[in-house]
């Protein structure tokens, strides 16, 4: 009986130790899906401010509004592989509906929690000060994690306001301080990056989209260390 715990205890070391032990010593957040080539970036407002995923040798969490974990997980000993056995979502759904979109594409157009088993490739990359996860599924999508949640706040804090919107020609972007160099990328409702520009921004500077489609879009604001937020707005 002994010789058998101990075999037991031997094989999910081994186990444990065949893994990058990254992989479960940090919490991670979710900073991008990538579907069919296509960016899809995280909201961050007051029902959704970050998304955590955590893993452990057996178990597998991460969470939008509602919670998604898978009660058991196989890992290959010889591959950056994983395999989620069960998923199980609960709890309620988002109340807004950009937010309930994005927990969609996230647990089931990535994980597709109704599909199991699922097999997943694992990849971490290790800065100097950050480190990032990339999970991929078998159909070549990727959900991109790093080790803190997006650092969004500070940026938050030189509250941005972006008018008029809906907007027709120029777009005004503004804020009560300078913040120095920005990069401004514009992404439409499935991602696609469809500009970007860099400026050094002292307190309002304008926008051009008079050549964009009627639509909803999403103006990423990002500053030189990364800390970036996301203003959306209507084109008429």
């Amino acid at each position: 009986m002994k010789t058998l715990i101990y075999i037991l205890i031997f094989n999910l070391t081994a186990i444990s130790f065949a893994q990058d032990p990254q992989l479960f010593e940090n919490t991670w957040y979710l900073q991008n899906v990538i579907i069919n080539g296509q960016d899809n970036f995280p909201p961050n407002n007051s029902e959704v401010n970050n998304i955590p995923l955590d893993i452990s040798i057996n178990q597998f969490s991460t969470q939008v509004c509602a919670p998604l974990l898978a009660t058991v997980i196989e890992f290959s000993t010889v591959e950056n592989t994983f395999s989620v056995i069960e998923f199980i979502q609960f709890g309620t759904d988002c109340i807004d509906q950009d937010n309930q979109q994005y927990q969609i594409l996230y647990f089931n157009a990535f994980f597709n929690a109704q599909q199991v088993p699922g097999l997943f490739d694992y990849q971490i990359e290790v800065g100097t000060n950050t480190k990032s996860l990339t999970i991929t599924n078998k159909d070549g999508n990727q959900a991109i994690y790093g080790d803190a949640p997006l650092s969004v706040s500070e940026l938050q804090n030189y509250r941005f306001s972006i008018f008029p919107n809906p907007v027709k020609n120029e777009l005004f972007l503004n804020s009560k301080n300078n913040v120095g160099n920005l990069n401004l990328k514009i992404f439409n409702i499935e991602g696609k990056l469809i500009s970007t520009q860099t400026l050094d921004f002292e307190k309002e500077t304008t926008v051009n989209v008079s050549n964009l489609s009627s639509g909803i879009y999403f103006l990423n604001i990002e500053d030189e260390k990364g800390n970036s937020t996301v203003k959306k707005f209507i084109k008429e």
